[in-house]
């Protein structure tokens, strides 16, 4: 095999698929990337057997061939070598990766029947949907999923599609946000699955420009194709929770705030906050909200005072100022309405202005707010 390539395209497709090589797995096969050159076109593979990517690069091809190259390591010298044309020749064993006065030499595998094989392509339930649509959808929900493996479930997104419309749900049991497109192309039958949020994020990384996506939702798992680019995702087994029922339905405390106003208070005051809880005080009275924040251990505090529409009783509540902060820069608004009903029960955040692409709001538990104790 014999190519030349640019060394910014190709670092661009490494730096996709990067994050998903295992540096340590029970197939050791697995932590390669395999290549394919056929005629000017090269296909490059990588897979941590839950997680597929295939991709295709036009390049200079001058000899076709397939090797199997070690992922991290050729990920590695591709990234310092300087802007230009790279030329990849295999010779018996070994890949000659050369630019400029600039020579290595790496052992390959030739062998692809060791390689993991490509997951079968779906055909059945199929979304029709714009990639830069579906990477703002994935940008504005995932965040929310949890981290924590022993809640398999929580660190999967649900996608659940019906009556032409699909919702994105994503929670980690503290914040939960929930998208809904109306404007579905969808050949198939009423489906929830719960996607891993890494395979997600992979698919956001993926899409550079617009163009259809073509999404398949199997039973065990997805199929994502768009551009010269294939990913195939396992799906989360399991039942993902009732969120339907802790979406409160009766907050009566409606305040509407400017977001960038509130954004820059939150992370000039969270600069005081606990390093452990991130505890913010939100107080809402006289047509004001304050935000304040305290840290016993370094003697520290502070608080802001915003102008606020606000004609109920005196309110206070405290929230995460990491997970509010999410939430805030996720939603496209000038302003936010804040729904809320007593200061142990969870609040809704949602944007002012109507959107007629997609709906979302945003559900945030309180944390526990710091009162002064009584004499």
């Amino acid at each position: 095999m014999i190519l030349e390539i640019s060394k910014s395209v190709l670092q661009e497709k490494l730096n996709i698929i990067n994050p998903i090589l295992p540096v340590r797995s029970t197939k050791p096969i697995a932590e390669c990337i395999l290549m394919e050159l056929k005629g000017n076109e090269l296909s490059i593979v990588a897979t941590d057997l839950s997680l597929t990517y295939v991709s295709t690069i036009e390049v200079n091809g001058k000899e076709d061939g397939i090797i199997i190259v070690p992922g991290k390591k050729f990920s590695t010298i591709i990234k310092g070598l300087p802007e230009g044309n790279i030329t990849l020749e295999k010779k018996d064993s070994m890949l000659n990766i050369k630019i400029n006065s600039i020579k290595f030499e790496i052992a390959v595998t030739e062998n692809s029947d060791e390689f993991p094989a490509i997951p079968e392509k779906l055909e059945n339930n199929k979304m029709v949907i714009d990639s830069l649509k579906l990477k703002k959808f994935i940008g504005k929900t995932t965040y929310a999923a949890s981290d924590d493996e022993l809640r398999a479930v929580l660190t999967g997104v649900l996608l659940s599609v019906s009556n032409d419309k699909f919702t994105i749900v994503a929670t980690d049991s503290v914040r939960l946000v929930k998208l809904i497109d109306n404007h579905l192309n969808f050949e198939g039958s009423e489906i929830d699955v719960i996607i891993p949020s890494r395979s997600l994020n992979l698919i956001q990384n993926s899409i550079i420009r617009n163009d259809d996506c073509n999404l398949f939702l199997g039973e065990n798992y997805i199929e994502v194709r768009f551009e010269n680019t294939t990913i195939f995702s396992r799906l989360i087994n399991g039942k993902y929770p009732a969120y339907q029922s802790i979406i409160p339905v009766n907050n009566d405390i409606s305040v509407s705030i400017d977001k960038n106003k509130l954004i820059n208070a939150v992370n000039r005051i969270s600069i005081t906050c606990n390093p452990l809880t991130k505890r913010l005080n939100f107080s809402f009275e006289n047509n004001k909200l304050t935000i304040s924040a305290e840290d016993s251990n370094t003697a520290s505090k502070s608080e802001e005072s915003l102008d606020i529409e606000y004609g109920y009783d005196d309110f206070a509540i405290g929230f995460n100022s990491n997970k509010i902060l999410d939430i805030l820069k996720n939603i496209d608004s000038e302003s936010i309405v804040m729904l809320m009903s007593t200061p142990g029960k969870p609040i809704i955040i949602k944007p002012s202005e109507d959107n007629n692409l997609y709906d979302i709001i945003a559900l945030l538990m309180p944390v526990q707010v710091k009162t002064a104790k009584k004499k």
